[in-house]
């Protein structure tokens, strides 16, 4: 039987990310020279920055570049950025290895097909809202916001409140 999320959150001490689709709506724009730009939700960056401070491991895997987003994720307090993951399952299980984790301990957020093969391996496996059906079908959460929207802020929340920190509103600093 399926457990439900909120009876794994308190397990969870990692947090992983993809990229488009999640942290950003999916759109990449082009600027005039060519490059690549996404917009992050401040909303979901001032999250991941309170839940870090508070304990919980938050890095990204994504098969994109993430051009001009590393350094940002690394202000955020990321460590563990694996970008051009062509196999994200090839990321996953480094970052487990590192830190020598029970993968039971880890929630991962993805949006689309190449996410998959991580979140069947993860403790607990979350989509935003606008989520392939495939994935919607196949997690165990489903933020009601979409990627690039507070989904990320959404879940992170949920987690901070599990584990109390929400009742700690002078530790709600950047």
């Amino acid at each position: 039987m399926k457990r439900n999320y909120k009876q794994i959150l308190p397990e969870i001490s990692s947090l992983l990310l993809d990229v488009d689709g999640v942290l950003t709506d999916g759109h990449v724009y082009f600027t005039e020279d060519g490059k690549a730009r996404r917009k992050l939700f401040t909303k979901d960056s001032f999250a991941i920055q309170l839940a870090i401070k508070n304990g919980l491991r938050i890095g990204i895997i994504t098969g994109g570049s993430a051009s001009g987003l590393v350094e940002a994720f690394k202000a955020l307090g990321m460590v563990d950025i694996y970008v051009n993951a062509s196999d994200k399952l090839d990321a996953f299980q480094d970052f487990v290895s590192i830190y020598e984790l029970n993968p039971k301990t880890i929630a991962y957020m993805g949006d689309d097909l190449p996410d998959y093969s991580v979140m069947q391996r993860v403790g607990l496996a979350a989509c935003p809202a606008d989520a392939s059906p495939y994935i919607r079908e196949r997690v165990n959460y489903i933020s009601p916001q979409n990627g690039g929207a507070g989904a990320v802020r959404d879940f992170i929340e949920q987690w901070l409140r599990v584990k109390g920190f929400l009742d700690k509103p002078g530790d709600w600093t950047w």
